[in-house]
C-alpha cells in the first residue's frame, strides 16, 4: 500500500486519479444502491494506532471517495485519550458524523443515549446483518436494536516459538505438558507468556467451563464451582511455574516477551504480526488456535471496534452511507487487506496469514464490552489475580470474590 498522503482526505479528481491505481473492484455491496441516492459531506473520527492503520483506511476511503464523489470525507482523526475526547464533543454537540466506538464502553455509550439507532438506515439500505459474527457484532446491540456495526476484529490465539515448540497443543492439558517439558530452558523466564487480565485470562475461564454471567447476563456466575475451579487452573499455571506475567519477565507485553526468548508460547491477536515483522524479524513463530480445555468445545475471545453514528451528528444520510460501505464487502475487503485487522463478517476474503486467527471468529466470544461497567470488572479481577501472584498464595477464593462484588456492583448500577 501506497504512502499516507494526509490526515485529511479530499474528495473529487485526486481521488479517484488514485484509485484507479489500486486493486481490482470486488462484488457490490448491498447497501451501493442506497447510498448512490445520498450526497453531502462525511466527518469521520477515530484514533489511529499505527502508521499501517493509517494507510490502510486512507486507501480504504479513497475507493468510497471513487465511487461516491458527491459525498466528501473529511477524516479527523483524534489524538489523546479517545473516550474523554469523544466526551467533551459530544457534551458540546460537535459529534463526527461516523466515528470508531471500542466494545470496552460501546454498551455505556448506547445507555447515555450518545448512539444513533441503525436499524431504519439498515432496512432501507437492505442490508443484511446476519453476515457479520455474532462475536463481534453483538456488544453493539441492545433491546433488539443495533448501533454500531464491527469495523473488523481480531481473535486471540495461540502463537509460539516453532524453534521450542515443535508440535503445538491442542488441548489445555497438552498445554500443560508442552509447558513442563520446557520448564527451565536456557533463556526462558517462563513457557508461557500469560496476562493477569480478563483481556486474555477470559479465554482460559471459558475453555475450561467457567462463566462471569448467568445465562441471562442477570446475575454473576463467577462463584459457581465450575468457574472457581477455572479461576484455579489459571493461577496454577503461575504457581508452577508454567507462566508469568510479562512483566515479571522484564518485558511490556507477552509480544516482547515472545521475540526476546523470555517465553516460548504467548495468547495475542494479530496485531502481533506487524510488531514481530519490525522488531524481531528473525524471530520464528507460528500461529495454533487456542486449545481447547475441560468445556470440550474450541473458545476464544475476540476485540472489535465498531462504526456508529451520533444521535447528534449533523450529516446522518451520508455518515450511512459511509458506514455501510467500510462496513461491507468492498470496503472491509479493503481495509483488512493492510493485515490490520480480520474480517469481522464471514463473506468477506480472509487475509493472507491470517487463517488460524480468522478461523476464531466462528466460536468466539465477545471479550469486552459484553455487560456495563466492563472495564470495573476486568480491573478488580486483574488487580485480584496480580496481588495472588505478588504475595504467592495463587488462591482462586480472593479473585472470585472480588471480580463476583465488581459484577455485582455494575449490574445494579
Amino acid at each position: 500500500m501506497g504512502r499516507i498522503p494526509s490526515s485529511r482526505l479530499l474528495g473529487g479528481a485526486l481521488a479517484l486519479a488514485v484509485v484507479t491505481l489500486g486493486s481490482p473492484a470486488v462484488a457490490q455491496d448491498e447497501a451501493a444502491d442506497w447510498a448512490s441516492t445520498v450526497s453531502g459531506p462525511v466527518v469521520l473520527s477515530g484514533w489511529q494506532s499505527s502508521p499501517a492503520e493509517g494507510n490502510a483506511l486512507t486507501q480504504t476511503l479513497l475507493g468510497f471517495q471513487a465511487k461516491y464523489p458527491d459525498i466528501p470525507v473529511d477524516y479527523q482523526p483524534l489524538a489523546g485519550d479517545y473516550p474523554a475526547v469523544m466526551a467533551a464533543r459530544f457534551a458540546s454537540g460537535d459529534v463526527p458524523d461516523v466515528f470508531y466506538v471500542n466494545a470496552d464502553y460501546a454498551q455505556e455509550w448506547i445507555d447515555q443515549g450518545l448512539l444513533l439507532p441503525l436499524d431504519d438506515y439498515i432496512a432501507q439500505a437492505g442490508i443484511d446483518t446476519s453476515t457479520f459474527f455474532p462475536g463481534y457484532a453483538d456488544v453493539f446491540r441492545k433491546d433488539g436494536a443495533t448501533y454500531g456495526l464491527p469495523k473488523d476484529g481480531n481473535t486471540i490465539g495461540m502463537a509460539y516459538n516453532v524453534d521450542l515448540v515443535s508440535d503445538p497443543p491442542t488441548t489445555m492439558d497438552e498445554l500443560v505438558s508442552v509447558a513442563e517439558g520446557l520448564k527451565g530452558a536456557e533463556g526462558l523466564q517462563a513457557p508461557l507468556c500469560l496476562n493477569p487480565g480478563l483481556d486474555r485470562g477470559l479465554a482460559f475461564l471459558y475453555a475450561n467451563g467457567g462463566e462471569l454471567l448467568s445465562d441471562d447476563g442477570s446475575a454473576p456466575a463467577i462463584d459457581s464451582e465450575a468457574s472457581k475451579a477455572a479461576v484455579q487452573w489459571y493461577l496454577d499455571l503461575f504457581a508452577n511455574g508454567l507462566g508469568m506475567t510479562a512483566s515479571d519477565m522484564g518485558a511490556s507485553w507477552c509480544g516482547e516477551a515472545l521475540g526476546n526468548g523470555l517465553a516460548a508460547i504467548a495468547f495475542e491477536g494479530g496485531w502481533l504480526d506487524p510488531y514481530m515483522e519490525s522488531t524481531f524479524p528473525d524471530v520464528s513463530y507460528a500461529w495454533a488456535e487456542m486449545p481447547v480445555g475441560s468445556s470440550g468445545e474450541p473458545v476464544t475471545i475476540s476485540f472489535t471496534v465498531a462504526y456508529a453514528i451520533g444521535a447528534d451528528s449533523a450529516n446522518k444520510d451520508p455518515g450511512f452511507a459511509l458506514l455501510s460501505y467500510l462496513t461491507g464487502v468492498e470496503g472491509m475487503t479493503d481495509w483488512t487487506e493492510g493485515g490490520v485487522a480480520l474480517p469481522s463478517r464471514s463473506d468477506v476474503p480472509i487475509p493472507a496469514g491470517k487463517d488460524v486467527l480468522a478461523a476464531g471468529s466462528a466460536y468466539a466470544r465477545p471479550g469486552s464490552g459484553f455487560m456495563p461497567g466492563w472495564l470495573d470488572v476486568q480491573a478488580a479481577f486483574q488487580n485480584a489475580v496480580t496481588a495472588e501472584i505478588q504475595n504467592g498464595s495463587f488462591s482462586a477464593d480472593p479473585v472470585v470474590e472480588a471480580t463476583r462484588t465488581a459484577i455485582e456492583t455494575a449490574l445494579a448500577g
